[in-house]
């Protein structure tokens, strides 16, 4: 195989490119994580409660951080060769941090669901 500069410089620029198509971390876990719960209105903390439940399927969902991309080059005997990898994790990726926080805040807003005496006890 002979290492053709112009395909090269494309093959790498298209490695990259893949890289930047797949989907970025979800920011609306941050907005949703800085919300101060406590001062909401019955109304809005219920929808707020949906809000933390549907991301948490989202994050759970997503792959987020999961990518890798790599390029290598090298030559054995009388050849020589190069390689291009991109890759994203599925299934279960999201940040564990993430989840865990989204999970916590669920579980604090549903307490005071409770004390309000908007979820059964």
């Amino acid at each position: 195989m002979t290492i053709d500069g112009k395909g090269l410089v494309l093959q790498v620029f298209l490695a990259f490119s893949l890289a930047g198509c797949l989907p970025a971390a979800n920011s609306d876990a941050n907005f949703l994580l800085g919300q101060d719960y406590l001062r909401m209105t019955d109304a809005r903390l219920v929808a707020y409660e949906q809000e933390l439940s549907d991301e948490l399927v989202t994050s759970s969902r997503s792959g987020a951080g999961d990518v890798s991309v790599g390029v290598g080059f090298g030559s054995w005997g009388g050849g020589t060769g190069y390689g291009i990898h991109a890759d994203k994790w599925l299934g279960g990726g999201g940040s564990n941090a993430t989840i865990l926080e989204l999970k916590d805040r669920r579980d604090e807003v549903r307490s005071e669901m409770r004390r309000r005496g908007l979820l059964p006890q």
